[in-house]
């Protein structure tokens, strides 16, 4: 694989070693009510040999963006304003990732190695730069709960992330040289507990009014750890069209997690095992792929073949379908899907 420079939104505790700030990358799960920003070279594998972004402080002057009397940019507004260059600089879309529980800081990167592996190596793909949303995972099975805690903590700061990029893409195109408007697209993509992470994300919206219209072109929720019913108004997830131009939900009813999580801790059907409880109440352009058959006995090793919960990854059928998905294809003219309904499509083996 080239060298490429991947984008980190974290809230992790930050800590201070002799003046100079450093990421928490340990399972502590320490939340901040703040975000910070950093960049990481897609060829290194030493964990610690990412580059955080200087913070901006409480007395940098308004208005947050595009302020001249700013020498130097900091915080969102210069990672904003890098990964907007870069875009126009390389072409090609932006993929941002929520990863799940039982995830830690080194492992969220190898994901974004997975998917620089199945989509920017892709012939096909048009994605080109990917963001990872890094939170505080305690990084075990054995903590799920705690887990679940700190995903709603995540999901409020990030929801004030998000408020910041339409706040940068109103502002930006107007009133800061040299950056103009692409035909370039956001997607986002989210697994497991990171679909749970992004329910409270838009709780946050929510309640900013939702004023916030189709900033990502397609959302791909993979092995949805949320319930089944959250697509139904009132729920958070009736709006998630607002935010995009379609939503796919992936849902494998042999994911042994989700199985797990429904019996032992969250007692309720996970919308990843059998997708939506009633898919007549979904809103428009929301779409179901099933991947039991295409999953089964069909990835590598323990997680493939037993745990089934990675298959957005580990089963090359299921990633061609996301692949064909983040290139704008109609679900209808997608390879080796059986359609079951209107909106809903059965992956074959």
């Amino acid at each position: 694989m080239k060298k490429m420079k991947y984008y980190i939104v974290t809230n992790r505790q930050i800590l201070d070693n002799n003046g100079i700030e450093q990421i928490d990358i340990t399972n502590s799960g320490v939340c901040i009510d703040n975000l910070r920003f950093a960049t990481f070279d897609s060829l290194s594998s030493n964990p610690d040999s990412y580059v955080l972004l200087p913070d901006k402080s409480k007395i940098d002057s308004e208005p947050y963006y595009f302020n001249i009397n700013e020498p130097v940019k900091k915080g969102s507004e210069r990672f904003f304003t890098e990964l907007t260059h870069e875009m126009q600089d390389e072409g090609g879309d932006l993929l941002v990732l929520i990863h799940g529980f039982n995830v830690n800081w080194i492992e969220g990167i190898n994901y974004l190695r997975s998917l620089e592996k199945i989509f920017i190596n892709s012939k096909t793909s048009t994605i080109k730069h990917l963001v990872l949303i890094s939170w505080p995972s305690r990084a075990s099975i054995l903590r799920y709960k705690l887990d679940t805690l700190d995903a709603v903590l995540c999901g409020t700061t990030i929801g004030r992330c998000f408020q910041l990029f339409y706040k940068f893409l109103n502002e930006a195109f107007t009133g800061y040289p040299g950056l103009k408007p692409c035909r370039h697209k956001v997607h986002l993509l989210c697994h497991s507990m990171g679909t749970f992470v992004l329910e409270n994300m838009l709780k946050t919206i929510l309640s900013d009014g939702a004023r916030y219209h189709h900033v990502f072109d397609e959302v791909i929720l993979a092995a949805a750890d949320v319930d089944n019913t959250i697509f139904e108004e009132p729920n958070p997830f009736y709006y998630l069209n607002k935010l995009s131009r379609r939503v796919h939900i992936y849902c494998n009813r042999n994911d042994l997690v989700l199985k797990y999580s429904a019996k032992y801790e969250n007692l309720r059907t996970r919308l990843g095992t059998n997708g939506p409880a009633n898919i007549d109440a979904l809103p428009n352009r929301v779409y179901v792929v099933d991947c039991t058959d295409a999953s089964f006995n069909r990835g590598p090793g323990l997680q493939g073949r037993l745990i089934q919960h990675a298959y957005y990854l580990d089963v090359p059928r299921v990633s061609a379908d996301i692949n064909a998905v983040l290139q704008g294809m109609e679900p209808d003219q997608i390879e080796h899907r059986t359609q079951i309904n209107q909106v809903k499509y059965r992956l074959k083996p």
